[in-house]
Order: C-alpha cells, then sequence, then structure tokens
C-alpha cells in the first residue's frame, strides 16, 4: 500500500507533461524522456519486484543498486543531449552577432554616403 504514493506521483508528473506539451510550454521531443520516466516510476511503483526480477537477471546482487545506475544513466542521457543543445544555441547566437554586426557596419557605410551626398 506505502507505492500508492510513487504511482500517485508518477500519475501527476505524467499528467503535468502532458498537459505542459499541449500548451505548447513544453515540446514533445524535450518532455519524451521525462514521460519514459514517468511510465518507468509508474511500472516499479505497481510492480516492486520487477527491478528485483530484472536485477537478477543481469546478475546484481543488490537491485538498489541498479535502480540507481539506471537513474544516473538516465540524468546524463538527458544532460548529454542538453548540452548538446546548449553548444548549438550558443554557435547560433555567436553567428546571429556577427551578422547583425555586419548589418550595422553596412548601414553606417550606407548612411555616411547619405550624408556626403
Amino acid at each position: 500500500m506505502k507505492n500508492i504514493y510513487f504511482v500517485i506521483l508518477a500519475l501527476v508528473i505524467l499528467v503535468y507533461m502532458v498537459q505542459s506539451v499541449r500548451k505548447n510550454s513544453l515540446s514533445i521531443k524535450t518532455s519524451f524522456w521525462w514521460i519514459i520516466g514517468c511510465l518507468l516510476i509508474l511500472v516499479l511503483a505497481i510492480w516492486p519486484k520487477s527491478i528485483d526480477w530484472f536485477a537478477n537477471m543481469l546478475g546484481i546482487d543488490y537491485p538498489p543498486a541498479l535502480f540507481l545506475t539506471l537513474c544516473v544513466v538516465f540524468l546524463w542521457v538527458v544532460d548529454f543531449k542538453y548540452s548538446k543543445k546548449i553548444q548549438e544555441q550558443q554557435e547560433k547566437i555567436t553567428d546571429l552577432a556577427q551578422e547583425l554586426s555586419i548589418v550595422r557596419a553596412k548601414i553606417k557605410d550606407m548612411e555616411k554616403k547619405e550624408k556626403n551626398k
């Protein structure tokens, strides 16, 4: 009965993610991994012995170690994905700043030519 809290938590987070996608405050691509995580928490809350079974299949003696390892790997993948996205955005910002500088320089040149006429 104590797992009911985790079921409720997973369902609340799942509903929140779906609502965020519906309101366009979160993209489907961004919410995908969080929804997968919510579903995994839901499965583990409903069938708590499934992590024991999976750990035994992999030959891991302490099932919580498997769970923590999976959490760390999940967060590492999400972090890597967002690090790539941040790098792409930084490159775009640099390109846009350079293009803006060029456009401003051209505008100043055109203004100088207009004044000289």
